[in-house]
């Protein structure tokens, strides 16, 4: 006996009623919620970056200066989600100390490339996988 399930509106609804409710539930957010959380706690700061320098023994004027060198654009919305996304899974710390040492050698980083956001991430895990390089790939056309 083979036995027919017909679709009722009834049945319809609840279907529609039950996915509405559960994919909210089960989405992660791509990207912190610029409304929920201030801006100190959600983006690595250039003032993070140079304190880094300042606790390494450089002058406040110095690492200032190295700083600015560093990023020559406004780059605050991509730091954040470098350390935010969830498939880079990267540390604050680490980020700021990793750029605290790009600035002490005075090399430059374009956040705006995506060879230099891969060589930056790299440096900080050295094999990635394609998840992690389609998150950098996001984050570098970010504007």
């Amino acid at each position: 006996m083979v036995k027919i399930f017909i679709l009722t509106k009834r049945s319809i609804f609840l279907i529609v009623l039950v996915s509405n409710t559960i994919n909210p539930l089960l989405a992660s957010p791509l990207y912190p919620d610029s409304a929920s959380q201030s801006y100190q706690e959600r983006a690595v700061s250039y003032l993070d970056i140079q304190n880094a320098l300042t606790s390494k023994g450089l002058q406040k004027e110095i690492a200032e200066a190295k700083v600015k060198k560093l990023f020559k654009e406004e780059t605050s919305l991509k730091l954040a989600y470098l350390y935010k996304h969830p498939d880079l899974a990267l540390s604050k710390n680490i980020v700021i100390d990793t750029f605290a040492k790009q600035a002490l050698f005075d090399k430059y980083c374009d956040l705006n490339s995506y060879d230099s956001l891969v060589g930056f991430v790299q440096s900080i895990h050295p094999n990635l996988d394609k998840k992690q390089l389609s998150a950098i790939k996001q984050i570098a056309k970010l504007s």
